[in-house]
């Protein structure tokens, strides 16, 4: 139990670092907007349980089932099919799985369908993530 706490806390510092090396690493701090002066694009955000949108822009969510949720990027930020990253957050005492359920890019922009499983149960359950997207 004790590593499993401690692994779930040093994969929390890193997704909040990651996040805060985002934001510091562009001139301009619109975390989630595209820079065009940068060959780098990144578009990333923090999701609530609820498919609220926490922090982040250049997406929208839209959360039709329990556990399941559809991130859809803005068209035009990406020229290729970007690097997707999904990890859990929140406060559940056993944290869920985050599974990239399905993934499609292409001229309309980019869409993800993100499942939260419950490591328990195996049951599909609503909770908060983090996600980036990263074209190099």
């Amino acid at each position: 139990m004790m590593n499993r706490l401690m692994m779930l806390a040093a994969c929390a510092v890193l997704a909040t670092t990651g996040i805060a090396s985002a934001t510091t690493h562009f001139a301009t701090p619109s975390y989630g907007v595209a820079q065009p002066d940068k060959a780098t694009k990144v578009v990333g955000g923090i999701v609530n349980q609820n498919g609220g949108i926490v922090y982040g822009s250049g997406f929208q969510v839209s959360h039709p089932e329990t556990g399941e949720y559809v991130v859809t990027m803005n068209s035009g930020v990406f020229k290729q099919c970007p690097v997707i990253s999904v990890t859990p957050a929140g406060t559940n005492t056993s944290p869920p799985l985050a599974n990239l359920y399905s993934y499609g890019c292409g001229s309309g922009g980019v869409s993800l369908t993100i499942l939260m499983i419950g490591s328990t149960t195996g049951t599909l359950e609503d909770n908060s993530f983090h996600f980036t997207a990263t074209q190099p």
